[in-house]
Parts: C-alpha cells; structure tokens; sequence
C-alpha cells in the first residue's frame, strides 16, 4: 500500500494567466503558497478484485473504461494500469469545490503513487507534468497549470508560464512570509461549486480583449505583490487582493452572486483591508487580509453574521511526497 500526502495552495495572484488561452498569446505568471492542509491519496494492488475507487462513493469496476472517475481512470491508463487496484482519499478540508486546488492535489498525488508502485524515481517537474497532462489533455478539463506545480513543488512560489509550454518555479525565501501568513484568514463560504464551469466561461470570456486585459492586470500583479512581500509593506499586499477580486468579477460576472458579495462586504466592514475568492469562483473558500488588531472582529462578524467557517492555517514549504509504502 502506497500513501502520498499532498498539499492544497492558495493562489494570491495569476487570473487565469496559467492556462493556454492566455499564455499562448501572452507569458502567465502567478504567486501562490502551499499550505498545511492536505489530500491523502492511498494506492493499493488488490489481486482477482476489479478497480475500485474510493471517494464520495465507492465505484467498482471490471472494465477500465467504466469508471466513473474521470481523473483516476485516466492516470490508470497512463500508466498502463487497467486491473487489481483500489485508489481511496482523503481530504482536510470541503474538497467539493474548494478553490484550494484540490483536484490537482489529488491528481499530483496519485500520479506520485502511481510512479512509486512501478519504482520509477520521478522529479517535482516530472509529477507537475504528468499532472498537467491527465487533466488538461486526456481530461480535456480547462484549467491552468499552477495548481500541479504547486502542489508537485510546495512552497511559496512565483510561477511563470510560457508558450513553449515550459513552467519556471521561483521559489520565495523572505522572514516577511510568516508576518504575511499571520495577517491572512482562510474562510470557507459554506457553499461549493464545480469549478469546470466557471474556468470555461474564464477560458471564453478571454477572447475578448477588454477581459484578457484584465486577466493580464491580475498577472501582473503577481510580481507587484511580491515585491510589497519583500519590501515588507503587507499592507499594500492585501489592496492588491482587493484590486484581483474587483478584476476577477469584470472577466466572469457568476463568480459571485449576492450571498458571496455579503461575506466579502461584512469582512471588509469589519476590519480586512482585502481579499478575494480562491480558485474559479462560485464558491469554496475566501482568503482576507487582516490585520491583527481587527482579525477578532472580522471572525466575530463572520462566524455571526454567515454560515462561513473559519480554517487556521499556516504556510508548508514541502511538496508532494510518500508518507508509506508497504
């Protein structure tokens, strides 16, 4: 049996710049950091028994073919797996749209497994595009690619992405990062989406030149907030956030709707200086930026006012990786 634990991420900054409507015209970039919670992925050979998955509920099938799990059957098949395994997870968090990456996380994580069971020794970059390709080639899912390389990587990163379909990883080393992890809430909104749904109409909605401005100002702002990071001025970091949900919200207008308009509006009133939704939008998780002096407020508000939830985090610096293997 074969255990992998991976780490979801949160992602500051990119709008969409990490997927191939974009970075085929234009290079992507996007600011992101992997945090202390996880999807666990168990791998086991399960002789004279069909494949199994193990998740929302448990799928067996003879004929690879048959199986439900889009994500699982295409990295069996890549693999050239097609009998006697049983794949289950685990998640720390609502995995159910999350906005956290948490499809990547779980697919980073099996492809991991997937290369230990056969003893093959695979690289960071090796994991991240095995990723890449079950989910955006053989799934024909419209998402991005910072999701794997995060999680394949771990850490607080500036990714890039270019045409030639290469990913650059900057990892960031800064004493400013625990000031900056100390100063931000992750709230879940109590409502999940699909975010298939959402990341099409982005992938649409950057044919038109006014909204792909947009998605590059989100880009850039990737390199703008790295630097406030360095320079210590924290508090311009969580405008930034600010200034990417109002962008966000002009590429694709259903990212939000009234309920997920009134978390963000009680949060900012009672004391973030900003913040925005994670992942595709629709739902999931907030993250805020708030200062220790109103963070006990925002909580309050939030915890009496909406049915979000609070998640502590802190950032995690390691990527994808066996915990077990028996």
């Amino acid at each position: 049996m074969i255990v992998s634990k991976t780490p979801l991420r949160i992602s500051f900054f990119s709008g969409g710049s990490d997927t191939p409507t974009f970075y085929k015209r234009e290079d992507g970039a996007a600011l992101s950091v992997t945090i202390d919670k996880f999807i666990h992925v168990i791998v086991r050979k399960t002789p004279n028994l069909p494949i199994k998955t193990m998740f929302d509920i448990v799928d067996e099938s003879d004929n690879i073919e048959d199986m439900k799990h889009i994500i699982s059957r295409e990295s069996l098949k890549l693999f050239n797996i097609d009998s006697e395994i049983t794949i289950a997870s685990l998640s720390d968090i609502f995995s159910n749209g999350s906005g956290l990456g948490s499809s990547s996380a779980f697919t980073v994580g099996l492809v991991n497994s997937l290369f230990k069971l056969n003893d093959i020794g695979a690289s960071k970059e090796l994991i991240a595009k095995f990723a890449c390709d079950i989910e955006m080639d053989k799934c024909g899912y419209p998402v991005g690619k910072q999701d794997q390389y995060a999680a394949s990587y771990g850490g607080f990163n500036l990714l890039k992405f270019y045409n030639n379909q290469t990913v650059d990883v900057k990892k960031i080393k800064s004493e400013n990062l625990s000031k900056l992890n100390d100063n931000l809430l992750l709230v879940h909104s109590g409502k999940g989406r699909i975010g298939n749904d959402f990341l099409q109409k982005q992938s649409v909605a950057m044919m038109d030149d006014v909204k792909f401005n947009k998605v590059r100002q989100n880009r850039d702002l990737a390199f703008e907030g790295l630097n406030y990071i360095l320079s210590d001025d924290l508090d311009s970091f969580g405008d930034l956030l600010h200034q990417s949900w109002i962008n966000k919200r002009q590429i694709v207008s259903d990212i939000t709707e009234d309920y997920l308009d009134n978390i963000y509006n009680i949060a900012k009133e009672s004391g973030a200086i900003g913040g925005k939704i994670l992942g595709a939008g629709g739902g999931g998780f907030f993250v805020f930026y708030v200062k220790e002096d109103k963070r006990e407020c925002v909580i309050n508000s939030l915890k009496n006012k909406t049915n979000c939830k609070i998640f502590p985090f802190r950032f995690y610096d390691e990527g994808t990786k066996i915990m077990s293997y028996k």
